[in-house]
């Protein structure tokens, strides 16, 4: 969350090498809780209980740890694929009631990213269609100067106004075609 609201959005070296220490005091914090929780792990484990305790109190491992692409980089494909971490799931009934939630919010993010992609695509697709209308309509009115002007030199370049007008419409059309909206 620091990278995401503060690092990217920093307006100055100095937000962004400040903000680089902030992440670094957290990464610090975070490791230290690590090594006390594998040092409390090992002392349990060594107490030789039998309970199955070191099943449902793994070592924690630096993947469990890693920060979810989805935060750091929020348009990168294959955001499906993440996996939680053990820990997400270790406390039973109340643990699979946190985890549906959690389960539900990520549905609801990944449909949110989805229809955001479709109406990106919608875009593009019409803003395909209104740059071939644009050129074909740059065209439309240089040949209506050239067909006006009455000095051989204005004839001239509206003549070469409309070729390099065709030209981008040809070109357009050859780029865009089959992914453009139709014309209503």
């Amino acid at each position: 969350m620091l990278y995401r609201q503060n690092f990217r959005t920093a307006n100055s070296t100095r937000e962004g090498t400040r903000t680089k220490r902030e992440i670094q005091k957290v990464v610090v914090r975070i490791n230290k809780h690590v090594r006390s929780y594998q040092r409390a792990r090992k002392a349990i484990l060594r107490l030789d209980l039998n309970d199955n305790i070191g099943e449902k109190y793994q070592e924690i491992q630096p993947e469990d740890l890693a920060v979810s692409k989805e935060v750091t980089e929020e348009n990168r494909f294959g955001q499906g694929v993440s996996k939680m971490a053990w820990f997400w799931m270790v406390d039973g009934e109340q643990s699979q009631l946190n985890m549906s939630t959690v389960y539900r919010i990520n549905w609801l993010k990944a449909r949110a990213r989805r229809d955001k992609w479709r109406e990106e695509v919608s875009l593009v697709r019409h803003e395909m269609l209104w740059t071939t209308l644009w050129f074909q309509y740059e065209k439309e009115i240089w040949e209506t100067r050239a067909l006006q002007s009455t000095e051989p030199g204005k004839e001239a370049y509206a003549s070469k106004q409309v070729e390099l007008w065709t030209n981008f419409t040809k070109k357009a059309g050859l780029m865009f075609q089959g992914k453009q909206m139709e014309c209503i």
